[in-house]
């Protein structure tokens, strides 16, 4: 989102006039397209170049894009499509129950289900476990995607089910969102990341009598 779009279009003999669709709707002959002050064409049109320019696209720029010839006398409509897809970072990841950083107690040989949201993409997010910093086996964490809120933007939300050992007192269970827009090392600053670090407790031991 935000970026400039570029569809290339160069028809070889021309013979009758072009212009571009979207989703149907002609977007008429001018080089720059009434209505849509963002829309323009260039290229030499005497060569046949026909090139669309979308300056800042935005989600309503999302779809097929077609250059049509019309057709003439002695030869018939030609088309060419191409589609555009429009990329929506996450707005944001969140451990569902607990702040970022928060440190969860949990006793020891108990199951805990911790829950991420990854919120309002496009396309699709998933996410990434990671424990003390290492990556959990996908096949561990249980993934559903659903339609967010806002139009056209998705959800993904990801279970995964740690049953407390010793060795995980202290260590940070971290949720990593992924997707085109968004870095892929937890520890780039620029990425989206939630964490909690879990407290295993002990129960107490039998008592002693001693004397």
């Amino acid at each position: 989102e935000g970026e400039d779009v570029f569809l290339q279009c160069a028809v070889d003999n021309q013979q009758g006039k072009a212009q571009w669709t979207k989703d149907g709707f002609a977007l008429g002959f001018e080089r720059h397209v009434p209505g849509y002050p963002r829309y323009y064409y260039t290229g030499d049109p005497l060569l046949g170049e026909h090139h669309l320019v979308i300056n800042g696209v935005t989600l309503t720029e999302d779809g097929e894009y077609q250059c049509q010839v019309g057709p003439t006398i002695t030869s018939p409509p030609i088309w060419a499509a191409a589609n555009v897809t429009v990329i929506l970072a996450p707005s944001s990841v969140t451990i569902v129950g607990w702040a970022d950083g928060a440190v969860v107690e949990v006793m020891a040989g108990t199951s805990i289900t911790l829950e991420c949201l990854v919120a309002d993409a496009r396309p699709p997010p998933r996410a990434a476990w990671f424990r003390g910093g290492i990556k959990v086996d996908p096949a561990l964490q249980e993934d559903r995607v659903e339609l967010s809120r806002l139009a056209r933007r998705w959800n993904t939300r990801s279970q995964l089910v740690v049953s407390a050992t010793s060795s995980d007192d202290g260590k940070a269970f971290s949720c990593l969102a992924v997707h085109p827009a968004l870095p892929h090392d937890p520890d780039d600053p620029t990425s989206l990341l939630a964490s909690i670090t879990l407290s295993v407790l002990h129960p107490p031991g039998h008592p002693t009598i001693s004397g």
